[in-house]
């Protein structure tokens, strides 16, 4: 039975939101001004838009949005997303530290959204992507409102019944199905990259 969705975009602009997921995306092919990397495993957050709803079936929802995949190694790097990222909910995180994600879900951040045209037979759509996240000073904390997403967790790329990774959703969700050790992508051990491998630039290739 088809879901009878209700959906409006979101209007440009910043919103307040809390962490309710970390997607693992797996091991991801990867290349940098041409040249062919070694295999990265990737995360994306969710994202609770707080105050906001999709209503599916006459069920009103939590408005989650996921943002752009990233690279992540055994420790965070100063220059690295990951740990740009993960300052954004620990002020106190330190350059050549492993991010514990898993103590910083629910925690708030400002949200910048834009809109974007889909691309080919989606070229009619509109999308609300995650531009930006910020930190909120801890002062003003409490005043965020609570999320009203309950089951928040840590993915898991090779259990797909994980909560984190059934909420996978739009570019996330793309890069997730094409993931070197599992998804529809490759399915080899992500150990060495080929310096014959193609490397798809997944976001100009996704349809949103």
């Amino acid at each position: 039975m088809a879901e009878n969705n209700e959906y409006k975009n979101l209007t440009n602009g910043e919103y307040e939101g809390r962490l309710v997921y970390v997607g693992d995306l797996g091991m991801q092919e990867r290349s940098y001004m041409g040249d062919v990397k070694p295999p990265a495993r990737q995360l994306s957050l969710g994202i609770e838009i707080l105050g906001e709803s999709v209503t599916i079936d006459g069920q009103a929802l939590p408005r989650i949005l996921w943002t752009k995949p990233f690279n992540v190694f055994y420790q965070m790097n100063e220059k690295g997303n990951e740990y740009k990222y993960f300052k954004t909910f620990n002020s106190s995180a330190k350059d050549g530290t492993v991010a514990d994600w898993a103590s910083v879900l629910g925690q708030p951040c400002n949200v910048n959204i834009i809109q974007v045209q889909g691309k080919n037979a989606n070229a009619d759509k509109v999308y609300d992507n995650i531009d930006t996240i910020g930190a909120i000073p801890a002062k003003y904390q409490d005043a965020v409102a609570p999320a009203t997403v309950t089951d928040m967790a840590i993915g898991e790329a090779g259990d797909e019944n994980n909560v984190a990774t059934k909420a996978l959703y739009g570019l996330a969700k793309y890069v997730f199905d094409k993931r070197l050790d599992g998804g529809s992508g490759g399915g080899g051990q992500a150990t060495a990259a080929k310096a014959d491998v193609a490397v798809v630039n997944v976001e100009e290739a996704a349809p949103f």
